[in-house]
């Protein structure tokens, strides 16, 4: 749970005391309590006070909600001596760009990486060269990547789909220092 999460909570743990309080007041027949909020709602200043905090509290609500109900983020989970390790999808997709970029005959790599429990899945976009037979490069690459994951993740690659986006004429040059 994140710092905005925390302070949702305590402003929604306030208000929900303060109306419960309320509510609890008026049902013992405190008729002043009553009677304040009634006249408060006549006034266009209290109506929109009220108005303000109940929009607050909603989205409170609507945060909280989502925040109890929402997936847990993708990842690798190893367990050692010392503890956990987790690895999560996001890193999993760069060695994959990492990786695939530094095929010879690749320009550029975007990858979509999804992690299940059977292991991990990736699909390719790839931009290649025009000097390169693509069903070789693709081979290369579905290797090179089974081992990067295999050796740095820790995991098996289960399914990886590779779809050519563009065939190229200019070839990746190296950096000049």
């Amino acid at each position: 749970m994140g710092l905005l999460d925390r302070v949702l909570l305590t402003f929604y743990t306030f208000a929900l005391m303060v109306f419960a309080a309320l509510a609890l007041v008026v049902a013992l027949g405190y008729q002043p309590a009553f009677e304040a909020f009634r006249v408060a709602m006549l006034s266009p200043t209290g109506r929109w006070a009220t108005g303000v905090g109940s929009l607050l509290v909603l989205v409170a609500s609507v945060r909280l909600l989502y925040s109890a109900f929402a997936l847990p983020r993708a990842q690798v989970v190893h367990e050692t001596a010392f503890g956990e390790v987790r690895i999560t999808r996001e890193a999993v997709d760069h060695l994959v760009q990492r990786v695939g970029r530094q095929v010879r005959g690749v320009r550029d790599v975007r990858p979509h990486v999804t992690i299940g429990p059977d292991g991990v899945r990736a699909r390719l976009r790839v931009w290649v060269s025009q000097e390169v037979h693509i069903p070789s490069l693709a081979a290369q690459v579905q290797d090179e990547l089974r081992r990067a994951v295999r050796d740095v993740v820790g995991v098996e690659l289960v399914d990886l789909a590779v779809r050519v986006e563009n065939i190229g004429t200019d070839v990746r040059r190296g950096r000049v220092e």
